[in-house]
């Protein structure tokens, strides 16, 4: 290597000593933690799908039961929004974080031993939203079948085998 290039590589390496650990954290979560910003992206009310990728994040960040706990907690506070896509989206991570094999079973304790989990999902299973003037009651349904898929695969015991069956995008 040339001088040049010597001092650069010197000059970065000691720039990523220095970055503050804040930004570090909020770029690359912990493991055990819940990972807001990948949960607002899978969730958003767009109509577009979900990324599969974003399931796989989320549910390699469900290490820890509080990790589990504090991600439901945050998707049953997005199911309470109106919007169809965003209930939709929010119960399609649901099964697939809970069928997911990094949270080895939390995940669906979690939501089993939470009764508002059970019952929003169970609201989902008979949500009647305003039909859209082009696609009608497409979404509506969507939603319905959302929340079905996510209680057959919390009181299901076939663990990530179940996730496979159907598909990964959302």
């Amino acid at each position: 290597m040339t001088n040049t290039s010597n001092f650069i590589v010197n000059q970065l390496t000691r720039d990523l000593k220095n970055l503050p650990a804040a930004i570090l954290d909020r770029r690359y979560p912990k493991h055990g933690t819940m990972d807001k910003s990948a949960l607002s992206r899978a969730t958003d009310p767009s109509s577009a799908p979900t990324p599969g990728y974003l399931y796989n994040d989320i549910g390699k960040s469900l290490t820890t039961p509080q990790a589990c706990v504090e991600t439901l907690n945050f998707l049953l506070s997005r199911l309470n929004k109106n919007n169809p896509h965003v209930k939709r989206k929010c119960l399609k991570v649901l099964a697939k974080i809970a069928a997911h094999s990094a949270s080895r079973g939390m995940m669906k304790r979690a939501v089993v031993q939470n009764p508002a989990a059970i019952g929003a999902i169970k609201e989902g299973m008979a949500w009647r939203g305003s039909a859209d003037a082009v696609t009608g009651d497409q979404y509506n349904v969507e939603v319905r079948e959302a929340a079905k898929e996510c209680l057959e695969v919390v009181y299901s015991d076939q663990g990530d085998h179940h996730q496979g069956q159907h598909g990964g995008g959302g």
